[in-house]
């Protein structure tokens, strides 16, 4: 899976030739697909204050409300005590990733909405934020998975293709978003 992350840094061209060897390399587990059954749940533990929550976020007939909200509170900036409305698929995101990775869908949340002052307050401090990022937009989240390693839980984001993987190694998450498909190392 390292090859394919590699195979995702290359130009283009690059990448679709690499990407095809790693794919050759890659172990089946280690493709990407969701299971038959979606997931409809979430549990977040907020690492900052300690917050649990667990919640069934969609059924049968969609998105349900009240669980949105509750979703939209505990990834809210702690610093500022901001919310924002979150992108749902971000939260179907976080479940097929479980569902794909063989685990339920626990996460330990490092970092949801962000407002532009924290943002800005920890670029300033050289935290490597990006100027406008998904987070300000309510379109990322920074999670650790308890079971999978984050570098196993990059690597199925990556092969998901269903939006931004950033890969923090030192720090030991993974910021996944439903922007446009990138890849990078923090």
């Amino acid at each position: 899976m390292v090859a394919l992350f590699a195979a995702a840094m290359l130009a283009p061209h690059q990448a679709r030739a690499a990407q095809s060897i790693a794919q050759a390399d890659t172990p089946p587990e280690a493709i990407a697909t969701t299971s038959a059954i979606p997931q409809n749940w979430l549990e977040l533990r907020n690492t900052h204050t300690g917050e649990t929550l667990k919640v069934t976020f969609r059924n049968a007939t969609g998105f349900i409300p009240e669980a949105l909200d509750k979703l939209n509170n505990i990834l809210g900036d702690h610093r500022s005590h901001e919310h924002r409305e979150m992108d749902p698929q971000l939260f179907v995101l976080l479940a097929d990733l479980a569902a794909t990775a063989g685990v339920e869908p626990r996460y330990e949340m490092i970092s949801g909405f962000r407002s532009s002052g924290t943002n800005e307050k920890l670029r300033s401090h050289g935290g490597g934020q990006a100027k406008n990022s998904q987070h300000i937009q309510g379109k990322a989240i920074d999670v650790r998975l308890p079971g999978v390693t984050t570098e196993r839980l990059r690597d199925l984001a990556v092969a998901l293709k269903r939006g931004g993987v950033g890969y923090y190694r030192e720090s030991d998450f993974v910021h996944v978003d439903t922007a446009r498909v990138r890849y990078w190392e923090g």
